[in-house]
């Protein structure tokens, strides 16, 4: 079965935010695997992924049979429980390569060089000075590549109708329309570079 490798090329520190508070550490933990270390999960890349191949669908960039054919939801499915709700493309969580992750495992004392916390304030207008309690911290992740898979699924009902369209090559392209990942995308975490190989 064909695949597409996406990778994730992240530039700047980035924060995808696991609910956890990390006491005096932090006010916002990263989202870890059971070995301690960030990663993106299939979700998150597929709502990434999602929103950048509607905004390159409404571009007219697919050249469909039926122009009334709507690719993202089949591609992405539509709110319900049914299989033809759940869309077609399958998302493995984007994560550190194998030897990375084998570095790690093995030297469990370099992991803290993964993270680093940012702090930040909120400024009353009218002083100029940081308002009283605004004080937050974040953990966030350092720049680095994140790699997952995105496959097809063949038992989806309407996998043969669309099967002949170049489909991984037109999510490969809309990829790239993701700059951002993550939480505070508008304030400079989680810049990233977009990089595709189908095979």
């Amino acid at each position: 079965m064909d695949k597409l490798q996406l990778t994730f090329n992240i530039t700047s520190p980035w924060h995808i935010g696991s609910g956890e508070e990390g006491g005096a550490y932090a006010d916002a933990l990263v989202l870890k695997n059971t070995h301690h270390l960030p990663y993106l999960p299939g979700r998150s890349v597929k709502g990434l992924l999602r929103h950048a191949f509607q905004s390159a669908q409404d571009n007219n960039w697919f050249d469909t049979p039926d122009s009334t054919l709507n690719l993202t939801a089949l591609l992405f499915g539509t709110e319900g429980e049914h299989l033809a709700s759940q869309g077609m493309v399958q998302i493995s969580n984007a994560q550190l390569s194998p030897n990375e992750v084998q570095y790690f495992v093995a030297n469990k004392a370099a992991i803290k060089s993964l993270y680093q916390v940012q702090q930040s304030t909120a400024i009353d207008a009218n002083t100029g000075t940081a308002k009283q309690g605004s004080l937050r911290s974040l953990e966030v992740a350092v720049p680095m590549d994140l790699s997952c898979e995105i496959t097809l699924d063949t038992a989806h009902p309407h996998y043969n109708e669309l099967k002949k369209l170049p489909l991984l090559q037109w999510l490969a392209n809309a990829a790239k329309l993701i700059t951002h990942i993550g939480h505070k995308r508008t304030r400079g975490l989680g810049s990233v570079l977009i990089h595709c190989d189908i095979t």
